[in-house]
């Protein structure tokens, strides 16, 4: 291992303590919670929960059911393109010195948030390609799907892949860890915590999770308030706080 790695984990864990960044990745993970929550409770299937979909996918190739298979293949090819095109626009932004990188991604994720809810407002359910699968479920799905994947990479880079705002299985495994790590300091002042295990505040992590869920329960109920208006409502907001952001730092 690389000597400077504790002095990176230091700068990460430093930076992420700040407002500004703590501040983007609380608002991120309601969002991630109340997209994720409103999508679910419209059409039935998670677009971030990629551990399930993998089992899903297991499960219906062992049982010959090709549409629910494809289906899972669908949310991982789009939740790895929505990482992508994050990754290919932020490290664009940043060779090219353009301010606001992060703000830039809040802009288009607001306008992705508009599409999705354009195609549950619009599109109707119409013929099914294969047996549970229409163009409007496929669609649905594949948006939210890139939708998390986009957003996902965004807070992945802020944190320097300390956090992940839709792997909460991830974040609460580290919620564990640093739990029994201070019992263990508790107990035995004098053992020494390896730096590489405490790079990410326990008290952010909770807030991260914490976020989620407050989200996806406003999402369930904005859902249920207003429908696909719900969430250009979420987008609108979206909006307003990166373009906030890309003009305070020009």
């Amino acid at each position: 291992m690389k000597a400077s790695h504790p002095t990176q984990a230091r700068r990460a864990a430093r930076t992420l303590s700040e407002a500004p960044s703590r501040n983007l990745v609380m608002g991120l993970a309601g969002l991630a919670g109340l997209i994720n929550a409103a999508g679910f409770h419209a059409i039935g299937h998670f677009s971030s929960h990629l551990s399930g979909t993998v089992a899903v996918f297991s499960d219906e190739v062992a049982g010959a059911q090709w549409s629910l298979a494809l289906l899972a293949v669908w949310v991982i090819v789009a939740f790895i393109l929505g990482a992508m095109v994050t990754a290919l626009m932020m490290t664009r932004l940043r060779e090219t010195h353009r301010p606001g990188r992060y703000a830039r991604c809040l802009i288009v994720e607001a306008f992705l948030l508009v599409g999705v809810a354009a195609v549950d407002r619009f599109i109707a359910p119409g013929p099914e390609w294969l047996p549970g699968l229409s163009a409007r479920l496929l669609l649905l799905v594949g948006g939210l799907s890139f939708l998390m994947g986009f957003q996902n990479a965004i807070v992945t880079q802020i944190s320097h892949a300390r956090i992940r705002t839709t792997h909460v299985t991830g974040m609460i495994t580290d919620i564990g860890v640093g739990l029994g790590q201070r019992l263990a300091h508790r107990l035995h002042p004098d053992w020494h915590i390896p730096s590489g295990f405490a790079r990410t505040p326990l008290m952010l992590h909770l807030m991260t999770v914490s976020a989620f869920i407050v989200g996806g329960v406003i999402g369930v109920i904005g859902y249920r308030w207003q429908g696909p208006g719900f969430l250009l409502l979420t987008a609108g907001a979206v909006l307003a706080v990166g373009l906030y952001d890309l003009k305070r730092r020009q």
